[in-house]
């Protein structure tokens, strides 16, 4: 939209087109296999006693200077170390007085955590000399055990956390202790570096590129012998910075999790470079600078994150800490053109929408099939949520929280609008990838005094069912009205367009079954009325909502059922989900739906004294045709002064 429209009153509007990315086809199994192969000689090779003395080299003083780990260190989290709990993502495992690198691990991701050290903040934050001793008996059993080769604890990314964890971590680790053991600590951590140095490029795309790169720069700043680690680390941080962090801010994997993480390492880096006096490369600078406000797009009321492709609410503190380090403080913007996600937000009510497509094929080992999945929080409390993702409880718990069905979308048939890697010989090459999903996601956008509307579409289920799925919302501009319509519609051919009315229909193809699912917070109670007319839901802050819904031309049926929430990231909570089901008959469906904010006098009385409501809106208004100055490709979309869109520049 032009100033010149902005200054006039016109509503802002936005047009988006995201198709996949190409990838996940028989050359990414071949380069896979071949990586595979090379992966595999590489660990012989410096698994020996040959390799190992290349390692050696000059042995670093001390560590030099301890940066600030971000991620709040919880006490309780250290006592249930302290007793051999080590829940961890991947699973749990109870050490019962041995070693926890001495146990039979239930995953590799597990491995991967427990040999990266991310939990020692944990004994920081509980502090005391029995905090101290415990970690520094565990970082020597770790020395014992796997100091000479580990084929998953000396992978690139794995090197590259536990070198930023024992640096961060270094006063606890290092400090009035014996000079052999400090010795022993220093020299094994210079020829972790060696070979990081060596093998930084390895490192999977993605996240775990980055906090190798990350790690390498810190082994270079905080280890008296590593100027030249220190540059070869930010120039490796600098490429994939480049890469990986898309021009809205948001990270390649659309993973807010992933976003917060690789934020909280950039923050850490740049102040710790500044306080040895160094210069901050403008990657870095750059980076940090996009990623703040769409860290703050992510952030719900509670002050955690929105639980999207993998994403569960984040450590405790997490977000607060890294929103801390922003010397802007801006608002957070409307849309992310990149990242494929539309925020709204009216008085007390935050509504995130994914509008995306899944992420390229080695950035989706965490993507979800989530495709036009809505989360709704009003204030402090969470209303309406995704499943959440859980890496603790094993691979079935992983693979059902990516489904759909553990989204608040509509799903057809029982079916995910996308499809993971399947097949042994897939999985061991690829990982738990996604393979095929929407190829096209449309979204628009419109603005005005009365509210947000947004028009979205995918194709998720065309291919398979010949079905387009589209959703529309409308957010009143008090916050106290959300409104929205899920559409099936038959094409037997691919349109050019999604979000236009569509000319070709099958009329003679058996009905389709399909459900419109409202996850609820765990913390949401919600009562389904005995006419199964409505759901009344109340808020812990004493807000109550009212949920109805009806279909066009056939009978739908609302019903309140038992869910799962994973956001917490280790345990489970028992929640309730809004089922509303229904059948395509023939070409087409509509379900109307609306969530309407009860006065607060009224939230708490029971059915019969309940005050009557007017019936559900018709038809959201039609959003106006877009001028071609707003109608863009992804890449290119004019950022909206009214929808807060920054620069992300």
């Amino acid at each position: 939209m032009s100033k010149s429209d902005h200054k006039s009153g016109s509503p802002a509007r936005l047009q988006e087109r995201h198709v996949l990315h190409p990838g996940n086809r028989l050359s990414d199994l071949s380069l896979a296999a071949l990586r595979r192969t090379a992966d595999l000689s590489l660990a012989a090779l410096y698994a020996t006693w040959p390799y190992r003395q290349t390692l050696r080299g000059p042995m670093p003083d001390t560590i030099t200077y301890y940066p600030k780990d971000l991620r709040p260190g919880r006490v309780d989290k250290a006592d249930a170390l302290f007793q051999g709990r080590y829940d961890l993502p991947g699973g749990q495992v109870r050490t019962n007085g041995l070693s926890p690198f001495e146990m039979e691990a239930p995953s590799e991701t597990w491995t991967e955590e427990l040999h990266g050290f991310s939990w020692v903040r944990h004994f920081s934050a509980a502090g005391g000399n029995a905090a101290r001793a415990h970690a520094r008996g565990l970082v020597q059993s770790w020395i014992q055990t796997s100091g000479q080769w580990h084929d998953i604890g000396w992978r690139p990314h794995v090197i590259g956390r536990r070198l930023t964890s024992w640096a961060a971590n270094g006063a606890l680790l290092m400090e009035e202790s014996d000079l052999i053991y400090r010795s022993t600590l220093l020299r094994n951590m210079a020829q972790q570096a060696r070979h990081l140095a060596r093998t930084v490029m390895w490192a999977p795309a993605g996240e775990q590129r980055l906090t190798a790169a990350i790690g390498l720069a810190f082994s270079g700043l905080c280890l008296s012998e590593g100027s030249r680690r220190l540059r070869k680390g930010l120039d490796l941080v600098g490429q994939e910075l480049t890469q990986q962090i898309l021009p809205d801010g948001g990270h390649i994997s659309r993973n807010p999790v992933a976003q917060l993480s690789i934020l909280l390492d950039l923050i850490s880096l740049r102040d710790a470079l500044v306080a040895q006096g160094h210069g901050v490369p403008q990657p870095i600078r750059n980076a940090v600078d996009r990623m703040m406000p769409m860290l703050r797009f992510f952030k719900h009321g509670d002050g955690k994150l929105a639980l999207f492709n993998g994403a569960d609410e984040g450590p405790d503190g997490a977000v607060d800490a890294a929103l801390a380090e922003d010397d802007a403080k801006g608002k957070p913007f409307g849309f992310a053109p990149h990242s494929g996600y539309q925020r709204m937000a009216a008085g007390p009510t935050y509504v995130a929408v994914d509008t995306g497509p899944p992420p390229p094929g080695a950035y989706s080992h965490s993507a979800h099939a989530g495709c036009l999945s809505f989360e709704m929080s009003v204030g402090r409390c969470r209303l309406v949520t995704n499943c959440g993702a859980t890496r603790i409880l094993g691979a079935d718990w992983h693979a059902a929280s990516r489904a759909t069905a553990a989204h608040s979308t509509l799903v057809l048939n029982d079916t995910s609008s996308a499809r993971f890697t399947q097949g042994a010989l897939s999985r061991i090459l690829l990982g738990s990838r996604l393979m095929e999903g929407p190829a096209r996601v449309e979204s628009r956008r419109n603005e005005s005094e009365d509210g947000i509307w947004l028009d979205a579409a995918h194709d998720g289920y065309r291919k398979l069912f010949g079905f387009v799925h589209r959703r529309r919302l409308f957010l009143s501009a008090t916050g106290e009205d959300l409104r929205g319509e899920d559409n099936l519609t038959r094409v037997p051919e691919e349109p050019s367009k999604l979000l236009v009315p569509f000319t070709q229909k099958k009329t003679d193809d058996e009905p389709a079954a399909f459900t419109i699912r409202f996850h609820l917070h765990p913390e949401a109670r919600a009562s389904l009325a005995h006419d199964k007319s409505n759901v009344l839901v109340l808020l812990p802050n004493g807000d109550g909502w009212q949920f109805r819904a009806r279909i066009e031309n056939g009978n739908s049926e609302i019903t309140l059922e038992e869910g799962v929430y994973l956001g917490s990231a280790d345990r489970t909570r028992r929640s309730e989900q809004i089922v509303v089901t229904a059948d395509v008959f023939r070409e087409e469906a509509t379900v109307h739906w609306a969530w309407r904010r009860l006065s607060t006098r009224n939230a708490g009385k029971t059915e019969a004294e309940e005050p009557e409501l007017p019936d559900l809106p018709t038809p959201l208004p039609e959003i106006p045709e877009l001028s071609d100055d707003v109608k863009t490709e992804t890449g290119e979309t004019e950022p909206s002064e009214q929808s807060g869109q920054q620069d992300p520049e």
